[in-house]
């Protein structure tokens, strides 16, 4: 990862994501610069692939849940575009799958 997660312009939430990456994950990923515009969302590529991202987001989820808005370098027919009111367990499974971490 590009960053220190402890230092993000981020809510707690968001951070608890970002710490809770394990090392393949980590690896596989960095933050997409954003000046810290919304400390409810975070944004995350892919560390080779630019256009391999997905965005973690606090808004209109559920208390202690997060949604994830996954974005592919080519449409893919038939996969999971996003996933909403995911505890952070399957928060961090979705995001290894999408990193292929």
């Amino acid at each position: 990862m590009n960053a220190n997660p402890w230092a993000a312009p981020k809510s707690r939430e968001i951070r608890r994501v970002l710490v809770s990456l394990d090392e393949r994950i980590a690896k596989a990923c960095d933050i997409e610069p954003d000046a810290g515009q919304d400390p409810h969302i975070v944004t995350l590529r892919h560390a080779e692939i630019a256009t391999l991202r997905a965005h973690v987001y606090l808004h209109g989820q559920r208390t202690g849940t997060y949604g994830i808005f996954y974005e592919f370098p080519h449409p893919v027919p038939g996969i999971l575009e996003s996933e909403e009111n995911l505890p952070l367990p399957q928060v961090l499974a979705s995001l290894a799958l999408h990193f292929d971490a």
